[in-house]
């Protein structure tokens, strides 16, 4: 994992939903958000978003980079690091630029990644149909 991405995850969250949390509405924020409860609606923020081991979400995600532990039906759109952990579960579509899946993750639905030569200035993705489990 990149310096950059590592400081922006350990960075406090400025929004914390706790585990006993229900949201309903759209969850807005400028600073990084932690997910420790369920939110029913989108997700957004330019910072990062970490959902934690049995967290829900119900919603399209937006994001600067994501930690992805817990569970999403809904679509990810980051725009740079997208990390899924071992007891991630995600039913959607995922754009990213750079994605890491780490064994036991379940993830089923399109994954358009911008290759390196976007970051260059470059147009260039890949596209992949994949449905991920484990054996």
């Amino acid at each position: 994992m990149n310096t950059m991405l590592e400081e922006n995850l350990n960075a406090p969250a400025e929004t914390v939903v706790g585990p006993s949390v229900k949201i309903q509405g759209d969850l807005n924020s400028e600073g990084n958000i932690k997910i420790e409860g369920q939110v029913t609606g989108k997700v957004k923020t330019s910072q990062s978003v970490f959902v934690i081991p049995g967290a829900k979400i119900t919603a399209d995600v937006l994001a600067g980079n994501a930690m992805i532990g817990g569970e999403i039906q809904g679509n990810l759109k980051i725009s740079g690091h997208l990390v899924l952990q071992s007891s991630a579960r995600i039913t959607g579509d995922i754009s990213c630029t750079v994605l890491r899946v780490e064994d036991g993750a379940i993830f089923s639905g399109k994954c358009a990644m911008a290759g390196n030569g976007a970051a260059n200035g470059k147009k260039g993705s890949v596209e992949k149909d994949l449905e991920i489990e484990p054996e």
